[in-house]
């Protein structure tokens, strides 16, 4: 694939998503609270059973940058409580096909560095695990451990007790048989975390800022999380996914190994520009979108699983 090939696209987000695959967007679980986290990111199994989701901060490869930002539908209780604005020139359905047909006036957004995310459903700690296309890096590069300093190093965080997660999608390679070496598996770039009926609480904090949503166990609410890459100057190869290296950057000691897929064809996507491209120290401060050359690489998500791998 050349360069003129990628004039009129853009690559977001973690492994790719197959509409026929996954329940639409619009579809909220009957009441409770989903969250649908779509690009490069690690979910971390804690001793507890409870979950720390982690976008990439700053890795020694420099290939792709990534910008974790927050999306929902615009003027729902969920989007004002948490003080989401509308960002001009943002495109949802480039960074998720099940927005495919929506306007990008229905949505809001919140910049996401430097801030921390709590998520709390009903009473119970451990979160059921039933996503499991997630690259399993405790597999790939078994007996590393976690780096230490994960929730200093990581651009943004997200602490979930109770609840579930499943498998979705959110471009066309999704579901696909990825190899790491010797090691396959199936990778997603989209799992949807759902809350019980239970009452399930959204606190977002960043240095003295705090701002929380309760939801009640009869109501529902909707929520994106998307780590969007923000692509590096050379080509990309949809094929072999160079910026897989970011993610052996949340072990010590790993080396990194290549996604590959032959049947990968990456996604035309319309040109979109990504809220809060440059890093800033408020998390509402000014907007600095950027439009840039597209790419279609695949950003898939990984976990780190109890008995794989330990801090």
């Amino acid at each position: 694939m050349n360069r003129r090939d990628f004039v009129s696209r853009v690559a977001l987000g973690a492994a790719g998503a197959c509409t026929t695959l996954a329940r639409p967007a619009s579809a909220l679980p009957n009441a409770g609270l989903k969250v649908r986290f779509v690009g490069m990111m690690t979910f971390v199994e804690r001793t507890d059973r409870s979950f720390l989701v982690a976008t990439p901060g700053q890795h020694s490869m420099h290939h792709v940058i990534h910008v974790p930002f927050l999306m929902a539908r615009a003027d729902t209780p969920l989007a004002n409580a948490l003080g989401m604005k509308g960002v001009p020139n943002v495109v949802p359905a480039a960074f998720d096909t099940q927005l495919e047909g929506t306007r990008p006036g229905e949505f809001v957004y919140r910049n996401l560095e430097n801030t921390s995310i709590e998520i709390v459903a009903g009473l119970s700690d451990a979160v059921t695990n039933e996503a499991t296309q997630m690259a399993h890096l405790h597999k790939i590069a078994p007996g590393k451990r976690v780096r230490g300093n994960l929730e200093k190093w990581a651009t943004n965080t997200v602490s979930m007790r109770g609840g579930r997660l499943e498998n979705s999608a959110a471009h066309p390679d999704a579901g696909k048989v990825w190899r790491f070496g010797r090691y396959r598996q199936q990778l997603t770039d989209a799992v949807n975390y759902l809350s019980t009926d239970e009452p399930t609480t959204v606190r977002l904090t960043s240095a003295t800022e705090s701002v929380s949503f309760r939801l009640n166990g009869h109501r529902n609410a909707e929520l994106w999380l998307i780590s969007a890459a923000v692509p590096e100057t050379r080509e990309g190869n949809p094929n072999r996914l160079v910026h897989s290296e970011v993610l052996f950057e949340y072990l010590v000691d790993a080396n990194a190994v290549l996604a590959e897929c032959d049947e990968a064809t990456g996604r035309e996507v319309p040109t979109t520009e990504i809220p809060f491209r440059k890093p800033t120290n408020a998390s509402m401060s000014a907007i600095a979108g950027a439009t840039f050359p597209p790419m279609t690489e695949f950003c898939y998500i990984a976990d780190i699983l109890l008995g794989g791998s330990s801090k």
